[in-house]
């Protein structure tokens, strides 16, 4: 999985305990000439669970041997436990972070520095520190200054500057990525979305509206949300309040999936430009169950009721925010219907995300005035039982923005 929310190259073993077919299909580090084991373990979570990883490094090559990518001594992390229930039918025995190479160093950088902090305050007050918790604090710091160093990020050992994704919104069609790929700046159907994220793929959010036969009916951001673009997310979610409205505004107008040709279109300013997705981005068909630790994490129903089929839109609650106003996260649907550049910026120019319609075999297009035509498709079908999110999205309220 190609991951636009997280920023290591992770990888599941052989070896793994509770990997299910991702661990059975997956990496066997015997197999490996160049493999060596590193030093540092690390939890890390996702939204279907958690993964206990240990550090290696080894020969990186993506695509074709002679024509590809090759990163020589690549760092990865290595999944010796987890707690996923979707692994265990699992497609997939990698995810492949490319979130921006700073985010790694930035959050070494912040523990360290709250650590620093903490020991200035505990001398302060003239606490003597039990010998267990200063070591603890001595390993957390040397984990941290190791952790900086790493350099464990594909895009940036690559010397990556434009990474295009997009899904043929096709059931069961492939996806493609775009390594090195042209530069969009001077591109005619692509548009800028200016980044404001520190850490991730964030974009300023504003006035979300439902577009129904002319009339544009409100929904949130009004004063401003924050908004992460993320391809590791399976749909779009969005706040308690925007996901009830816009359920309440479906059913207002007498939504009928039957009649597609009838639903409304989402309409919105992303990044500082205004966009709009079509009815099969947000509405659709499910069926499945959904994982037990989301079921924990949404106080309601994921899913609200469209007389034949329902809003497909996740609820990240009602606290979930970041600096810049509630959290919306802007999940696969997006890159089903556009076209989508991560610009990882230069000494000449700053990070930025460029957009274009997709057509339907995911070539850039200029803009088309039938949304409905966009991806030449009808209305989804979701299995919940697959369903990503983000791990910072249900182990905690504040986004690392």
């Amino acid at each position: 999985i190609l991951d636009s929310g997280s920023f290591e190259l992770v990888i599941f073993t052989r070896d793994c305990a509770g990997c299910g077919m991702a661990g059975h299909q997956g990496y066997d580090p015997k197999r490996s000439q160049t493999f060596a084991k590193g030093r540092l373990v690390q939890e890390l979570s996702y939204g279907s669970g958690d993964a206990l990883c240990s550090n290696a490094f080894d020969r990186l090559d993506i695509g074709p041997e002679e024509n590809g990518l090759h990163v020589e001594r690549q760092p990865i992390w290595l999944v010796e436990k987890a707690q996923m229930e979707i692994l265990e039918n699992s497609r997939f025995q990698a995810i492949l972070g490319i979130g921006p190479p700073t985010a790694v160093k930035q959050q070494a950088k912040n523990d360290l520095k709250y650590l620093q902090s903490l020991n200035n305050k505990l001398k302060d007050w003239n606490v003597t520190v039990p010998a267990s918790i200063k070591s603890h604090m001595e390993s957390k710091k040397t984990a941290d200054f190791l952790l900086g160093n790493l350099d464990d990020n594909v895009p940036e050992n690559l010397q990556l500057q434009f990474l295009s994704i997009c899904l043929r919104a096709a059931s069961g069609s492939k996806g493609v990525a775009v390594w090195h790929d042209a530069d969009p700046r001077h591109r005619s159907p692509f548009k800028r979305l200016a980044v404001i994220g520190k850490i991730t793929w964030g974009l300023s959010l504003k006035n979300v509206h439902l577009v129904s036969k002319g009339q544009r009916i409100p929904i949130a951001c009004a004063d401003g949300c924050g908004a992460v673009l993320d391809t590791g997310t399976s749909l779009i979610t969005a706040p308690s309040d925007a996901v009830k409205k816009m359920g309440q505004v479906l059913q207002a107008l007498g939504a009928n999936c039957l009649q597609e040709h009838s639903l409304p279109h989402l309409e919105f300013q992303l990044g500082g430009e205004t966009l709009s997705l079509p009815p099969a981005a947000f509405i659709g068909f499910v069926k499945g169950i959904m994982p037990a630790p989301w079921r924990l994490r949404f106080h309601q129903e994921p899913f609200i009721q469209v007389e034949d089929c329902e809003l497909l839109m996740m609820d990240t609650g009602k606290m979930t925010s970041t600096e810049h106003g509630p959290l919306w996260i802007i999940g696969m649907p997006f890159f089903r219907h556009f076209y989508t550049t991560f610009d990882y910026g230069s000494s000449d120019h700053e990070t930025s995300i460029w957009v274009a319609e997709a057509s339907p075999d995911c070539q850039p297009q200029e803009t088309t005035t039938n949304l409905l035509q966009v991806a030449g498709t009808s209305l989804l079908r979701v299995d919940q039982s697959k369903l990503r999110l983000p791990g910072w999205l249900v182990n905690g309220k504040t986004m690392p923005f």
